[in-house]
């Protein structure tokens, strides 16, 4: 199966990804919600796992081709300047709304935690997203070494168990990455022996790369697992209608049912894996599609620059409808969040045109 196949299954799944993010975004103000509209909102929680394991799947696949070849300059290049362009972006723009407004207050608490604002994408909440992003870039710089040496499937399997299950203690102890409050180890830093610790910045910094880190660490093994030339013969690369068919049948079940099922660690890894694998898999099927395959391009450009189309909608929504009272049911909040899309989608597009620009923005 040629690569250009293949991707045309995870441009296709990318698409319904970043219509996701939108729609969790797309309630922001609300608060109280439709009973079907929240059964969407947990079925789009897929979207971000789904990214991290297609992020690091692809990375591998390359690695593999180029026997361990891994450029970390340019891949972190490609995030971290998308990633204060847009920081910038959205603290101008708040500050623009604050002062127009008149809410000098809020200016304030806008630089009152400059490390989160620096470092961990508070700027706005999505931004989070490339710090995490390039943590986990930073580790498979040493592990893409395992590589060279041919490292057996079975040490990958056992790699990725234990790596989920480090990410599932983690989340059990309260030690997680916080995208709100913008720390990790609260548990640990809570502890009268660290509580002394607690306003130390540089630490505070260490303990959320670690944290990220670990949250990474089972999505890169997994995807070092899946890219192996010897699971990509036996299973990725063998079209079958009866695998596509039971990759749908677990991803929809497993968005729908699994967080009461199963543990935390396990449900976001495999709604994002199962959701690349039935990318992979629908690929043998899908022939090529100009629009698709532009929305994919698009799609890294839509996740940055939505927020601003949420909150410019918002402002005439309430001038039009005050209380926030059009978004108050399902259909009402799903056409907001495809207008969110479709115009988010068109500035991506004409953005992308401007070579100059798009490396600012979205690293390309």
């Amino acid at each position: 199966m040629q690569p250009k196949i293949r991707l045309n299954g995870i441009d296709l799944l990318r698409c319904i990804a970043i219509l996701a993010v939108i729609i969790l975004h797309a309630d922001e103000g609300i608060s109280t919600h439709p009973q079907l509209w929240t059964k969407i909102l947990e079925f789009s929680g897929f979207a971000v796992p789904f990214f991290l394991a297609t992020s690091f799947y692809l990375t591998f696949n390359k690695i593999y081709k180029t026997q361990g070849q891994y450029s970390l300059a340019q891949r972190l290049k490609r995030l971290l300047i998308p990633y204060l362009f847009w920081t910038g972006v959205y603290v101008g723009y708040k500050l623009f709304k604050y002062v127009l407004q008149n809410e000098i207050g809020n200016i304030s608490k806008l630089f009152q935690d400059p490390v989160a604002l620096i470092f961990f994408g508070s700027a706005a909440f999505q931004l989070y997203f490339l710090p995490l992003l390039a943590s986990g870039t930073i580790i498979v710089k040493p592990i893409s070494s395992l590589v060279k040496k041919q490292i057996n499937i079975k040490y990958l399997a056992l790699l990725s168990i234990l790596s989920l299950g480090l990410y599932q203690t983690l989340i059990l102890s309260g030690n997680s990455f916080e995208i709100r409050s913008s720390i990790a180890f609260q548990d640990l830093l809570n502890n009268p022996y660290f509580f002394q610790f607690q306003d130390n910045q540089i630490l505070r910094i260490f303990l959320v790369a670690i944290a990220m880190i670990v949250r990474c660490l089972p999505y890169i093994f997994i995807a070092m697992f899946l890219s192996h030339p010897q699971i990509q013969k036996k299973i990725l690369q063998k079209q079958s209608i009866l695998l596509t068919t039971l990759l749908t049948i677990m991803f929809l079940t497993v968005n729908t049912f699994g967080s009461s099922l199963l543990p935390q660690a396990i449900h976001e890894l495999s709604r994002g894996y199962l959701a690349l694998l039935l990318g992979i898999q629908a690929s043998n099927y899908l022939k090529p599609n100009k629009l698709i395959n532009n929305l994919s391009i698009c799609s890294f450009g839509i996740y940055l620059i939505h927020l601003l189309f949420v909150e410019t909608f918002q402002i005439l929504e309430s001038r039009i409808y005050p209380g926030g009272m059009f978004r108050v049911s399902t259909p009402n909040l799903l056409i907001f969040a495809l207008l969110t899309l479709a115009f988010s989608w068109i500035a991506t597009d004409i953005l992308m045109g401007k070579k100059s620009l798009a490396r600012l923005m979205f690293g390309m």
